[in-house]
């Protein structure tokens, strides 16, 4: 069974002008894939996605713009569906 990993993202840019830029929220995969982040804004709102590639396609291709990146805090690669 997988160890589960935690993250942050971080954007340059905010084209929906809501979550800002900077270090804009703090997620974690979970062993069942299953992925829960939590904002860093006045809303302190929590979403939980079924996997990687659901919160990938709204949070990150949804909005190249942004110039998001994910930095976990194991330092390991993203997972393998966000290279498609």
């Amino acid at each position: 069974m997988p160890e589960s990993r935690m993250f942050t993202l971080h954007r340059e840019a905010d084209a929906t002008g809501v979550s800002g830029t900077g270090r804009v929220l703090d997620g974690v995969i979970f062993h069942t894939g299953q992925v829960v982040v939590c904002w860093r804004s006045e809303h302190k709102s929590i979403t939980v996605f079924d996997d990687w590639a659901a919160f990938d396609g709204v949070h990150l291709k949804a909005h190249p713009e942004n110039r998001s990146r994910i930095v976990f805090q194991d330092a390991g690669p993203l997972p393998e569906d966000t290279r498609k």
